[in-house]
């Protein structure tokens, strides 16, 4: 028998500007008790702009680790899009619908494998979630995170990413694939042309970001071993 998903409702309480057009929200569960893992994400629910009879879901992943009835969302606004021009209005204070958490693109209790987890985009947030959570419990395992953006500008969670890698576990690195200035002392390249510098062994692989880039991505691992079970994919396609 199917059963509807329950739909739970949360208050704004902080909008922080971390790009252009990339904007974080963190939110505060209202009244209940309610718990994700590392790595899921929502279905946000909101009214249509076409038609105010019906509703609109989209699925954001959760940028931050488990806590108390609260999480942050990463969202890159679309002008035009139904979702960007929601986001876009809401102010601190207001009372949003969500349904979750869903998704599988979590840690197993059983797993201790060391990590590469390759992002684009948004799809850092389920990835920093799953980092900041595996930090805070003392994990020891081994974690490269590589980071692919477009230009200087479009550059955020770089302060993030500079603390996890002063943890003797984790190496993370963002590389431009078109990189403006020639002070850029970062990678450069697509997250592609990175790939041969991990040691493959023994690895799981989470990659999140355009469906593209997760093809290149995955099809590599499974060239250098890793079985497709221990491969892990979040698709961020606008």
């Amino acid at each position: 028998m199917f059963i509807q998903p329950q739909e739970f409702q949360a208050r704004l309480t902080s909008v922080s500007n971390l790009a252009p057009n990339i904007l974080e929200f963190s939110f505060d569960i209202m009244n209940l008790d309610w718990e994700f893992k590392a790595g899921q994400f929502v279905m946000m629910v909101f009214d249509s702009l076409i038609d105010e009879t019906k509703n609109v879901s989209r699925a954001y992943s959760i940028a931050s680790k488990p806590r108390n009835n609260s999480f942050d969302l990463c969202v890159e606004i679309i002008e035009g899009g139904q979702a960007g021009t929601y986001f876009s209005q809401l102010v601190v204070g207001d009372i949003v619908r969500f349904k979750g958490p869903y998704g599988m693109c979590y840690i197993k209790e059983d797993n201790n494998n060391d990590l590469i987890m390759v992002a684009t985009g948004t799809g850092i947030a389920p990835i920093k979630s799953i980092v900041e959570d595996l930090i805070a419990k003392k994990d020891p395992r081994k974690i490269d995170i590589l980071f692919g953006l477009r230009h200087e500008e479009n550059i955020f969670y770089k302060d993030r990413l500079q603390e996890f890698s002063k943890y003797p576990n984790v190496q993370a690195s963002i590389t431009l694939s078109q990189a403006k200035l020639e002070e850029w002392d970062g990678c450069r390249g697509r997250v592609t042309a990175h790939l041969d510098k991990f040691d493959w062994e023994d690895k799981d692989l989470y990659i999140c970001g355009n469906g593209a880039m997760i093809r290149e991505v995955r099809e590599f691992g499974i060239e250098k071993g890793v079985p497709k079970k221990q491969i892990h994919v979040e698709i961020f396609d606008s």
